[in-house]
């Protein structure tokens, strides 16, 4: 059965800092070039509409409408290309599951460079109709366009599995005002984004496309056969999600917001920072690997049993080798935190940092100072969470966590209002051991701010 992958929305996407050691990358693609599939603004009130390859191009007059529409299904051609390049891409050559992906997110990030033009573009052309631009406040040169996730009416929220169901929802946003036109949106974001530490623009799991492609075979013709069969298996999964992004259009109590810098031609796209907000316990549940608790701790009514202690274990860093014991605090320091463990308990939101992704190459991202709008974005949520009182959480979804952290999240200035990286800790009672984690290569690093 298939699901909207829970994979962590905190890549590493190359990020440097001011020493050149870690700052936000940008964006990453995968596949051949779009210059035959993609549209081109010729003047005011005309555009090339995507056609065939080998047919006729013509400049056709729109409406306003039209516009709207042309743009639409001109950005969801590019995202369907790109996907299909990348599960193909992921489909060849030697090498395991992971080996063929990593070399496939790399050729994305390079094609993604190479067409940054055009992603950029088809971005702009529906930007008009995915809400107002608003200056952020602080006077940076940049501006912000936000939009929130909906809420699907109980009739859509039946239940299904979980790829009908996110089918079911995104076929009812599409029938919303805009719901369309942020769908497009989100797809050309995730082709915009992806880099080779982080593929956005895969929104589900693979097993049943394994189970369709069965296992390779080497002779001659049969290569065509699996591309057809990826081909019919996206544009099925296209119903269900155009990308990583696509599926917080359905989710209530989530907030996208997109950072354009200003210019003098167009606006520079920058960023895309995803929230949600949620009871700490369903957070928890939300992150990598459905979270770190594990055993009867995955269970509420045990972790709200008298006498149970929670605590949070921080990382050490700068410790050499591969994260291990030594790499956070010793456990014999631990010390239970009934703030935490009243928080997990309660209904009280907290903020969690879905998705932090560069809208822009990394040439183009140094070359503007790109990071440092993604950073002051992400500042801005851990200073106004902790004006409301609200703790933030999220996890570090890299192969160096701890690096990732201490390269960049407890800096200035997203670390200056008491963010922590570490791991969650709990146990049934004083006097007792604390609970046994997962095993490290599924164990949910996680960063952490009390309100």
């Amino acid at each position: 059965m298939e699901k909207i992958a829970k994979t962590n929305r905190m890549a590493e996407s190359g990020w440097k800092n001011k020493d050149g050691d870690a700052s936000p990358s940008a964006s990453t693609f995968v596949g051949p070039s779009f210059a035959s599939s993609s549209f081109s603004s010729l003047s005011d009130g005309e555009m090339v509409v995507p056609v065939p390859a080998g047919a006729e191009r013509l400049p056709i007059r729109l409406d306003e409408h039209g516009k709207l529409a042309c743009a639409v299904e001109a950005s969801l051609h590019i995202f369907k290309e790109a996907w299909t390049a990348f599960a193909i891409k992921c489909d060849t050559g030697n090498g395991d599951n992971d080996q063929r992906e990593a070399r496939a997110t790399t050729a994305a990030e390079l094609v993604a460079a190479e067409n940054y033009d055009e992603l950029a573009g088809a971005l702009l052309k529906l930007l008009p109709w995915v809400g107002p631009m608003q200056p952020v406040t602080d006077g940076s040169n940049y501006q912000v366009v936000e939009f929130q996730g909906q809420q699907p009416p109980s009739h859509v929220r039946k239940s299904l599995s979980d790829c009908e169901l996110m089918k079911a929802q995104l076929e009812w946003l599409r029938n919303e005002p805009r719901g369309r036109t942020w769908e497009a949106f989100c797809a050309v974001m995730a082709a915009l984004s992806t880099r080779k530490e982080k593929c956005w623009l895969d929104a589900h799991d693979r097993e049943e496309l394994h189970e369709k492609l069965g296992a390779k075979r080497r002779w001659a013709g049969d290569s065509e056969q699996r591309n057809e069969t990826i081909r019919a298996y996206i544009d099925q999964h296209c119903l269900s999600g155009c990308g990583f992004f696509s599926h917080f259009l359905v989710h209530p109590d989530t907030n996208l917001r997109v950072a354009f810098v200003r210019g003098a031609a167009r606006p520079t796209p920058s960023s895309l920072v995803i929230t949600s907000r949620m009871p700490l316990f369903e957070a928890l549940e939300s992150l990598d690997y459905n979270g770190p608790l594990v055993g009867e701790a995955k269970s509420r009514e045990w972790c709200s049993m008298a006498g149970r202690q929670f605590a949070f274990q921080g990382a050490r860093f700068g410790v050499p080798g591969r994260l291990g014991s030594r790499a956070r605090e010793e456990v014999k320091t631990i010390q239970a935190d009934a703030k935490l463990r009243d928080l997990l308990r309660s209904r009280k939101k907290v903020v969690v940092l879905e998705v932090v992704a560069a809208l822009a190459p990394r040439q183009v991202a140094k070359k503007q100072g790109l990071g440092e709008i993604v950073k002051a974005e992400i500042a801005k949520v851990m200073r106004e969470a902790k004006s409301r009182g609200e703790a933030v959480v999220f996890c570090l979804g890299s192969d160096s966590p701890l690096t990732l952290a201490e390269k960049v999240y407890l800096r200035q200035p997203i670390g200056d209002y008491g963010l922590r990286c570490g791991y969650l800790r709990w146990r049934e009672s004083a006097g007792v051991p604390w609970g046994r984690e997962k095993e490290w290569d599924n164990r949910v690093c996680l960063c952490l701010q009390m309100p």
